[in-house]
């Protein structure tokens, strides 16, 4: 379960713990973003506590990607949206629950099928590409002209490096 909104965070964890407790039979896994889940990392204890078998899988990218797209489409130049996170898996090993961290994708199949086989609960902390851009659904002329100007603030401002990494990640996908 997870928001795929660009208005909500921090929403999956919280929505999950009910889902599960609701459906105690069912599996039940939640997609956090890491600024969610640095928001609520309190909620960690409740599913230790309770024992409760969900599977957080948060997609740690150490940043508030959507922020840093919405003030993008807006045409500004993103600011405050850059986190650092701990190791969430170390995080949820101290809580009580299994804690598993992915940062080379040549292992992750399995680890994700160690994850879903556990029991227990289990937060799946996974490290993504920084600069990998959550495409918009609908991409209209407007917005690749705000992206433009976002980015010519960017670079006017010394950003030249985050723009031109971010480029280079994302100027296949178009």
């Amino acid at each position: 379960f997870g928001s795929a909104s660009w208005g909500s965070m921090a929403n999956a964890m919280p929505n999950s713990i009910g889902i599960q407790l609701a459906q105690p039979n069912r599996q039940v896994i939640a997609l956090c973003g890491d600024g969610g889940m640095s928001m609520l990392m309190g909620e960690l204890i409740t599913i230790a506590e309770r024992q409760l078998p969900v599977k957080l899988f948060v997609l740690n990218n150490g940043m508030l990607d959507f922020v840093n797209i919405e003030f993008q489409e807006a045409g500004l130049r993103p600011f405050g949206t850059t986190l650092w996170n701990p190791d969430f898996a170390k995080v949820a090993e101290a809580i009580g629950l299994t804690g598993i961290r992915i940062e080379d994708p040549t292992t992750m199949t399995e680890q994700v099928r160690d994850a879903l086989a556990h029991p227990g609960p289990v937060l799946i902390d996974v490290v993504v590409e920084k600069h990998a851009l959550a495409v918009p659904p609908h991409v209209t002329p407007t917005i690749v002209r705000r992206f433009g100007f976002s980015a010519a603030r960017q670079v006017l401002h010394g950003d030249i490096k985050d723009v031109a990494a971010e480029a280079d990640k994302n100027i296949g996908l178009l």
